[in-house]
């Protein structure tokens, strides 16, 4: 069992009765435990029982929940609200803005008109299902077999136009670095609103959230705010609630 307190985690190890694996009676002095497990307002808050809670995948396409925070916090000051409608630059690349849509459960990313990441292979695979009207081959995958040379010869277009869009961004690392950007902010949003523990970040993650964060116009070096939660970065890069 993992518990999470604020910037604090612990794992503590219990062990019933070896024999019936019944909750072991608790002695005068330890009737605060007893209380705990019963008592619903004496429980460890944010406890989690299974390695599978700091999947930071499982938590993806789930609806955001509301933050708590947002609703009492008055406007901060360094802060930014990342909230279902909410749209956001992350800076101008050949003369269009890359910006970052949040929906209900997802971030959307888009370059222009143009989609990126995530949604420009939704909008591929949509589009060769269409095309191919939804057939799929024996593993289940949409069989391209159908596709007409005049179909293959429209795809090679809408390929050619997304190459293209990856050079206009800075060429195929930079392009990836972008779209990760994205996944940091959507896990970002759900530490916020209290769904998804903070332990479940990487290192890695912590560094595309705060280059989004930088470009979104955010100054890191200091206390910020992220729907209406604060937060701050440690001296070795590391979030953490303020």
């Amino acid at each position: 069992m993992r518990v999470e307190a604020y910037n604090t985690y612990a794992s503590i190890i219990y062990q019933g009765n070896k024999v019936n694996k019944r909750m072991p009676n608790f002695a005068p002095q330890d009737s605060l435990y007893a209380e705990s497990l019963n008592d619903e307002s004496k429980q460890l808050k944010n406890v989690y029982y299974d390695v599978s809670e700091f999947n930071p995948l499982n938590f993806l396409g789930t609806t955001y929940t509301n933050s708590k925070a947002i609703e009492s916090a008055q406007v901060q000051e360094n802060s930014i609200n990342l909230t279902p409608g909410t749209t956001v630059s992350l800076g101008e690349y050949s003369g269009q803005d890359v910006v970052l849509h949040v929906g209900d459960s997802s971030i959307s990313m888009f370059w222009g008109s143009n989609p990126i990441g995530s949604d420009y292979s939704k909008r591929i695979t949509d589009y060769i299902n269409q095309m191919i009207n939804y057939a799929v081959d024996k593993y289940g995958f949409p069989d391209m077999s159908k596709l007409t040379k005049e179909q293959v010869a429209q795809l090679w277009k809408v390929e050619k136009n997304q190459q293209n869009v990856i050079y206009k961004l800075g060429g195929p690392e930079e392009y990836d670095y972008l779209t990760k950007i994205g996944g940091a902010v959507d896990c970002l949003i759900r530490v916020a609103n209290g769904q998804m523990p903070m332990a479940s970040l990487s290192h890695d993650v912590y560094e595309k959230i705060k280059t989004g964060l930088d470009k979104m116009g955010i100054d890191t070096s200091r206390p910020f705010y992220v729907n209406g939660q604060k937060f701050v970065f440690s001296d070795d890069g590391v979030l953490r609630y303020a």
